[in-house]
């Protein structure tokens, strides 16, 4: 069930890391009680991976590139076209603007 796996580095985008995937996959949890007998839930546990070297082109650490992994990477270019789209469409964007309305 648990594969390793080589990712593409989120910093410098080569494919040089090594990581072990674990797929995502259904879980039971039964709970006991005199009153009503045992009661089954399943759920789904998420797809992760588990990175286990560091970088070799960037020399960005296995943390650094787990925490972006799990987070996801931000991306400018995106943020900048919604806020220009927000702006089109009339909305206020000036932040102290709105922080004297909520303290006031």
């Amino acid at each position: 069930m648990v594969e390793n796996a080589i990712l593409e580095c989120p910093f410098c985008k080569s494919k040089s890391i090594k990581a072990v995937f674990t797929p995502a996959f259904f879980q039971a949890h039964t709970s006991r009680s005199s009153a009503k007998g045992s009661v089954t839930k399943f759920f789904k546990t998420k797809e992760k991976y588990e990175v286990q070297s560091s970088c070799p082109n960037c020399g960005k650490s296995a943390k650094e590139i787990q925490k972006v992994l799990n987070e996801g990477k931000k991306d400018p270019e995106k943020e900048k076209k919604i806020l220009e789209r927000l702006k089109e469409q009339g909305m206020n964007l000036n932040l102290n603007s709105i922080w004297s309305l909520t303290s006031g």
